[in-house]
């Protein structure tokens, strides 16, 4: 999408967790699409991947905690963002609360697991007059996954380190391209903001698999093999949302993300990965 046509093109937003997996993809996102992104960051320094935009002030990085209402009520009225998104892994209730009193009508979007009890039905359910999008995923994957349990970047580095796995784990989940998942936060950030009113929406992307097979998916990509076919998107999506890569070349790009933090983060590892990542 050319920038300068796109809705977010020229608005402020703010974004806690915007160091973290998801908040990273969303980060990025917005700021392809020519948004000014405030990223609440809790430690010193924060945002560094984000370097060349915060030289010329298109990230900002406020300093604080997702618990201080205080600190992101400052952050909205400074900044003067139109949306907000948190991606942190925290409860969103200071941030609705700071919202609400900084303008009722700003849409907050936030990222659930697909599992758990939706926003409607939730006894403990924030009471807020802003209109909130809850995004639901099975498990998101992609290249910069800090979590290093979960089963492709465990699969990756363990062939990397020449030390390969053999996940356990039976259940068959749906996993969900990072960046995919950055664009569903996106579409309902919009979404919600035209129609005024909160959605809790669940993405699926089809990748449906147990973690073994995923493994084996994964070890493919690893050995410059295409899987064989990728999965079909399921009808009925929201907001007309599909992903934009398909499973083997998503896979394909997150080996080649790590492959290349290898050989960045050890000297002498170019060409080669003999060394242990972790």
């Amino acid at each position: 999408m050319d920038a300068r046509t796109s809705p977010w093109h020229g608005r402020r937003v703010l974004i806690t967790g915007c160091t973290g997996f998801l908040g990273r993809a969303v980060t990025r996102e917005l700021l392809d699409r020519g948004a000014n992104v405030v990223g609440l960051v809790r430690g010193r320094p924060g945002g560094s991947e984000f370097a060349r935009e915060h030289a010329t002030g298109q990230f900002r990085v406020v300093h604080g905690r997702t618990e201080d209402r205080g600190r992101l009520h400052s952050a909205m009225a400074v900044h003067e963002v139109s949306a907000a998104f948190h991606l942190a892994g925290t409860d969103a209730g200071p941030l609705l609360d700071a919202a609400a009193v900084y303008h009722p009508r700003i849409p907050v979007v936030t990222a659930k697991p697909a599992g758990q009890l939706r926003l409607v039905t939730s006894d403990d359910a924030p009471v807020t007059t802003n209109p909130v999008g809850t995004a639901r995923f099975g498990e998101l994957f992609g290249g910069g996954d800090r979590k290093l349990t979960r089963v492709v970047p465990r699969t990756v580095l363990g062939l990397l380190n020449h030390e390969p796995t053999v996940p356990s784990d039976t259940r068959t989940r749906d996993f969900v391209f990072v960046r995919d998942a950055a664009r569903a936060c996106l579409l309902l950030a919009e979404a919600v903001a035209v129609r005024g009113e909160s959605q809790d929406c669940t993405f699926r992307s089809g990748c449906e698999r147990t973690d073994q097979t995923m493994a084996r998916f994964v070890a493919a990509a690893y050995a410059g093999c295409a899987a064989a076919g990728d999965d079909a998107v399921p009808e009925g999506n929201p907001l007309g949302w599909r992903p934009a890569l398909g499973t083997a070349a998503a896979l394909a790009e997150t080996v080649a993300w790590y492959r290349e933090f290898a050989r960045a983060r050890y000297t002498g590892t170019r060409g080669t990965e003999q060394r242990r990542v972790a």
